[in-house]
């Protein structure tokens, strides 16, 4: 941080007062923004018991589901009819899915793999921050394999009830994919 810098933010939270989280732009000038404190945020930073297993589970998705193909974790865990908001659309997906979504992922692209770059609890809500990369080797939508490398980013949130997932938003860069495995391969040149 350079002179008259501070930190990117500062919150100060006590139960049901208000935040000013105070962002020092660029331009040097301050910016505040108001606000609520959730009744989940304690003074030391540290998650709720429920919040924490419900990022733990969020992290199994990734780690266990999509990068292992392993699912037994989802056992209870979700609804048995899920709404799925995805880039401004609303699906219901089954809780029994994932496995089948996955493999179609794994089909396209043998060496997918997520990483989580940020996961975010409070309350009955978990984001995720994360990105896709692997190599196009098999038909993937309306494209045939390019042998291209891809990395994608995208966010989700995730909603809990009593511990068990009941909803989910993402945003996925689908352009982003789609340009990259529209390009000509190396190996077609």
């Amino acid at each position: 941080m350079g002179p008259g810098k501070g930190p990117p933010f500062t919150v100060s939270c006590r139960d049901s007062e208000r935040a000013a989280q105070t962002n020092r732009g660029a331009s040097g000038l301050v910016h505040t923004h108001r606000t609520p404190c959730a009744s989940t945020m304690r003074d030391n930073g540290s998650m709720t018991s429920a919040e924490s297993t419900n990022a733990d589970f969020v992290k199994r998705v990734f780690e266990d589901g999509w990068n292992r193909s392993e699912f037994g974790f989802l056992d209870g865990a979700t609804a048995t009819q899920i709404p799925f908001h995805y880039n401004g659309s609303t699906h219901v997906v089954a809780h029994d899915s994932l496995p089948g979504l996955v493999q179609s992922w794994r089909d396209a692209f043998p060496d997918l793999t997520m990483v989580l770059r940020h996961v975010i609890a409070q309350g009955d809500l978990v984001a995720a921050a994360l990105t896709l990369t692997g190599t196009h080797q098999g038909p993937w939508l309306d494209h045939e394999p390019s042998g291209a490398t891809v990395s994608v980013e995208e966010m989700m949130v995730f909603r809990f009830d009593g511990g068990v997932l009941v909803e989910m938003w993402e945003v996925f860069d689908d352009a982003g994919l789609r340009s990259q495995i529209s390009r000509p391969s190396a190996r077609d040149s």
